[in-house]
């Protein structure tokens, strides 16, 4: 019996060298997209990671004393679950507060149902809903200021952080730009920054997003292209570098010289030696 082996690229690898940690492969809902999507459970189900495959062709990994013929690569980054959460709280709880066991329960997606282990590890609801306590039952609904003001922090994190790496890049690299080439730094980053925070929202919670910290609506709408579109560009793309355009070879008349024109005057009626060695 053949087992497939996968190679992952773990930030935070086991405390124990000796411990086999139990890394669990599941597909949940998309929250940006709705469609399946990879992601992994570590500690026991209570840590949640997508993942991020790089695949090229012709590649192997040596493991040991064994050839994995599978040359992908597998980069697990930790993600919020409160961002898989939303899409099932706006849709089973606007209108009443409803327990989490109940409202995370998709039929396209079993899987769903584990993240009520990963929220209880630490995950905060109460961010982006109103909590609702009967006896040991906690019910839960959807509050969309709260979200709002969560993803306008998460933005207004990463677009510091962004500004940092980027000044650093820049002192490191020596560039000199004048001045008035120079652009609003800080309005580039958070719009960098609500473009990676949006690969995690719907359509509609990204344009109320922007109009919280203040984008326009044209810059959402034209980042927000669907992902058959951006691969049938780039598949256009190679397909234009691979073709070659050729100009055709143009015919050059030689010039002949008198000298020519004279030698072939003298020789024509004349036979060649071959013809005198034929019957």
């Amino acid at each position: 019996m053949t087992s497939n082996k996968h190679f992952f690229v773990l930030q935070d690898p086991p405390k124990a060298e000796s411990t086999e940690e139990d890394l669990n492969i599941v597909t949940f809902r998309n929250p940006a997209t709705g469609k399946s999507c990879k992601y992994l459970l570590r500690n026991e189900n209570r840590d949640l990671y997508e993942l991020c495959c790089f695949s090229e062709p012709n590649r192997s990994w040596f493991i040991n004393d064994t050839v994995c013929s599978n040359g992908k690569i597998f980069v697990p980054t930790r993600v919020d679950p409160l961002f898989l959460v939303i899409p099932y709280l706006e849709k089973s709880c606007t209108s009443k507060a409803v327990p989490l066991d109940q409202f995370l329960v998709d039929d396209e997606f079993p899987h769903t149902t584990k993240l009520v282990n990963v929220l209880a590890a630490g995950a905060q609801l109460s961010m982006i809903a109103d909590e609702k306590k009967a006896g040991d039952i906690r019910a839960y609904k959807f509050n969309e200021e709260k979200v709002m003001d969560w993803l306008k922090r998460k933005c207004t994190r990463l677009e510091k952080a962004l500004g940092v790496e980027r000044k650093f890049a820049r002192s490191h690299n020596f560039v000199k730009e004048e001045k008035e080439n120079e652009v609003d730094v800080k309005g580039e980053m958070m719009h960098y920054a609500h473009g990676i925070i949006s690969d995690y929202l719907s359509l509609e919670l990204s344009k109320k997003l922007a109009t919280v910290i203040g984008l326009p609506e044209e810059k959402v709408v034209n980042k927000r292209k669907s992902t058959v579109e951006l691969e049938a560009n780039q598949i256009k793309k190679i397909k234009k570098e691979e073709s070659y355009e050729t100009t055709p070879i143009k015919s050059v008349d030689k010039k002949v010289s008198a000298r020519s024109k004279a030698l072939a005057k003298a020789a024509s009626g004349t036979k060649s030696i071959s013809s005198f060695f034929k019957k």
